[in-house]
């Protein structure tokens, strides 16, 4: 188990939790995936949580915040363990099929991390190589589906990128912001271009059409008046410090 998911064992109620459950919103993440969900000593912070924090706020509820392992996000939703879910999480098709989804609320995209002495020239290289991925994600998928092939699982992005300089894998496969952070001060590994592009959006158990529209107003209301913007360079900017230390 990494660092940041030791922690998070004390995190369940580092977001403000209230003591009135009936009165929360209860939003379930997984705290390692920097600058949209982190950990600030045990507290739970980023752009996902002051997203969710911001709907809670709009309907006049408590807020509460609990951080899993990424493959139980959409599972704690569905089984209506929490609310809702952001985790920088991807909309896919399968998704969809056992969640309803927000608005998106950012473009992003997956990238190959590589080594420089062993550069990453196209896709095509990849194919029967050691991929290393974050399990239950896109990038996952994507190796699955795209390479025909079996990744090699990790909990987090900098576990697979650990495996990279290890040498256990050859490339590692992971949404841009967290493959930015982990090669962060790593003079010997460099990131490629987008690989896939993806949309992020919030997750809500099916059947609460109240619910998703809230969560829909906030992420509006948030582009619009600047706060989502604001969000972002400021949690990025904390992440990046942090990950400099």
């Amino acid at each position: 188990m990494n660092k940041l998911a030791l922690a998070a064992v004390a995190a369940l109620c580092a977001c403000g939790c209230a003591k009135n459950d009936g009165n929360a919103l209860k939003m379930i993440t997984e705290a390692t995936f920097p600058p949209y969900e982190f950990l600030r000593g045990q507290e739970i912070v980023g752009i996902d949580v002051e997203i969710c924090r911001a709907v809670a706020e709009k309907l006049g509820k408590d807020f509460k915040c609990e951080t899993v392992d990424f493959d139980s996000v959409i599972p704690a939703v569905i089984s209506g363990r929490a609310d809702l879910a952001a985790a920088g999480i991807t909309v896919t098709e399968d998704r969809k099929q056992n969640v309803d989804f927000s608005d998106p609320y950012v473009t992003t995209g997956i990238v190959v991390v590589y080594s420089k002495a062993n550069p990453y020239t196209g896709p095509e290289q990849l194919k029967n190589k050691r991929i290393g991925v974050q399990g239950g994600t896109t990038s996952e998928t994507y190796v699955l589906e795209q390479l025909g092939q079996e990744p090699e699982r990790s909990r987090s992005p900098a576990e697979a990128v650990a495996a990279l300089k290890a040498g256990r894998v050859d490339f590692v496969i992971a949404d841009i912001d967290p493959a930015k952070n982990c090669i962060m001060g790593e003079a010997d590994l460099a990131l490629s271009g987008f690989v896939t592009s993806e949309d992020y959006a919030v997750a809500i158990r099916k059947g609460r059409p109240e619910l998703l529209k809230a969560v829909n107003e906030t992420i509006a209301e948030a582009k619009a008046d600047g706060r989502l913007a604001k969000w972002i360079a400021d949690y990025t900017a904390e992440s990046d410090a942090l990950k400099a230390k």
